[in-house]
């Protein structure tokens, strides 16, 4: 373990070696510590991969809003707050995230609330499996899993609830409840933000127009396209682009 880190824990009373032991430990895991101020204290070699860092001296002292799409840090940042407030962890959550090269991937999420010695909370520490990594990350939603991996080759086509549910073998309305027991939405909004996501990272790392990556990833209205972007990262997609993208690229927004 780096000395920075051994230091910034030490300041909080923790004893770092146990705790890097278990990232050591853990092979199939993205592993990562912050303090209260969502800086990173530590993080496994996965988790560096993750961000696209070659050292975690790189990552000591960042946020997520060093490297994460501005709808998912406020996402991040709430849960942090959540956990750190009452104490409770969370636990098994499916998102997607964002990878360095503009894909996205999907993880099974938890974080509990890290004490000192005091029992005074001083961060999280959180960890992330990676589907595309670990059978076992997806084996409590395994009945789902030829349904997202349908939606993941098909979400540039029009996807009706019906060819889920066949895909599921369930019925329609079986279909839509154990969704939403497993990814708590619906399976049209999960569409939705999956599609938005896909678009987020396309702006950011293309000089397509808008219009085009609209078209791209399931959006046959522009204008449908942007009022849903706009809902879920709170700006415009030419905005969003101009503030996030790796080059300056002009939109036709």
């Amino acid at each position: 373990m780096a000395s920075t880190n051994s230091n910034i824990l030490a300041r909080n009373e923790m004893d770092p070696t146990s705790i890097m032991a278990l990232f050591s430990a853990l092979g199939d895991v993205y592993f990562f510590i912050k303090d209260t101020e969502g800086r990173f204290l530590a993080g496994n070699n996965l988790q560096l991969e993750k961000l696209g860092l070659d050292s975690e001296e790189q990552l000591i002292g960042k946020t997520d809003y060093d490297f994460f799409p501005s709808y998912m840090i406020a996402h991040y940042a709430k849960d942090d707050s959540q956990v750190m407030d009452s104490g409770e962890p969370i636990l098994r959550r499916v998102e997607l995230v964002a990878n360095p090269d503009g894909s996205v991937s999907w993880h099974v999420t938890s974080k509990f609330p890290l004490y000192n010695k005091s029992g005074t909370c001083v961060g999280i520490v959180g960890s992330m499996r990676d589907f595309d990594r670990s059978d076992n990350a997806w084996q409590p939603y395994r009945r789902m899993n030829a349904v997202v991996e349908y939606i993941s080759q098909h979400y540039t086509d029009p996807i009706e609830i019906a060819d889920l549910a066949s895909v599921a073998s369930l019925s329609i309305s079986q279909l839509e409840r154990r969704f939403r027991t497993v990814f708590e939405q619906t399976p049209v909004r999960f569409i939705i933000r999956y599609r938005l996501t896909r678009a987020s990272q396309v702006l950011m790392h293309s000089d397509a127009t808008v219009s085009q990556i609209a078209q791209n990833v399931g959006f046959y209205d522009h204008s449908h396209f942007t009022r849903e972007f706009q809902k879920l990262f709170g700006i415009a997609p030419g905005r969003y682009r101009r503030e996030h993208g790796s080059t300056k690229l002009m939109s036709d927004a």
